[in-house]
């Protein structure tokens, strides 16, 4: 299991929550939280412990800011070495979202990464990145206009399940290096699954989704064909007192790694 694998695996897991709703699908009113609200999760791959990830995001309803903190834990933090920090901003509008910027950096695959995007109506322009990856092909620019990232996706789909209740629709998100077609449907009540010390238990609100690849592929990679191939999984959502709609779980199909879970390990907090 390599340092890139298990980032993937993280990536993967904050795209399942980077889908939104079908454009034009307005919201009916916004509930704006009292503070930011904090938690932390933990991934398992094959049912071990393998890195940690704290968030901390905040909903008004003229937009977002969010932050993720990310950092190799248990048996896979003896050898390998990640601390991942990530920032987001934007504004939610009538017809959607309109994400202002995002930024993530830290030690990843044995250096130091950094990637900036800054949009502009509505298309990410990448300012950063570093170190360049020229193994990698890159997202045709044609292809940017009106993606979103991956934190701005989770911050509309709260917003938009608490709002209207739904988590039906499509939408492309863009890391600054893969562009990613998502589809989600749902929710539909479901009991959330006991295998990993949930923090919650009973029903909750589960939206299902296939995550696809569709550029930003290693160039001549041999494992092209898994890596493009659409990727099932699920997201449960637990209604918690003061904090209203929280997502306590998400399941993924990584084309390497296999199952993924990430589990809430604390009670949310402002």
């Amino acid at each position: 299991m390599t340092s890139k694998r298990l980032l993937g695996a993280f990536s993967a897991a904050a795209l399942c929550l980077g889908s939104l709703p079908a454009s034009g699908q307005e919201a009916t009113s916004t509930v704006a939280s009292e503070g930011p609200t904090g938690s932390d999760y933990a991934v398992y791959v094959h049912g071990l412990h393998v890195l940690n990830v704290s968030a901390s995001y905040q909903l008004q309803p003229w937009g977002y800011g969010a932050t993720t903190h990310l950092e190799s834990a248990g048996f896979a933090s003896w050898f390998l070495k990640m601390r991942i920090t990530t920032q987001a901003q934007g504004h939610f509008t009538e017809n959607g979202i309109s994400p202002i910027s995002y930024e993530s950096s830290g030690f990843s695959r044995g250096t130091v990464r950094h990637v900036k995007l800054v949009y502009h109506d509505g298309t990410p322009s990448v300012d950063i990145l570093e170190p360049r990856e020229n193994d990698r092909e890159q997202v045709p620019s044609d292809q940017l206009a009106h993606t979103v990232d991956t934190l701005s996706g989770v911050a509309h789909l709260l917003h938009t399940l608490t709002t209207t209740g739904k988590c039906n629709g499509t939408e492309m998100v863009f890391d600054g290096l893969r562009l990613t077609h998502m589809t989600i449907h749902g929710p539909v009540t479901d009991a959330i699954p006991q295998d990993h010390g949930e923090l919650y238990s009973g029903p909750a609100l589960r939206c299902d989704f296939i995550g696809q690849q569709v550029a930003g592929f290693v160039k001549d990679s041999p494992n092209r064909n898994k890596m493009s191939q659409p990727k099932p999984g699920a997201v449960w959502f637990k209604q918690v007192d003061g904090f209203g709609l929280v997502p306590v779980r998400i399941e993924i199909e990584h084309p390497k790694l296999g199952h993924v879970t990430v589990v809430m390990q604390q009670a949310p907090r402002h």
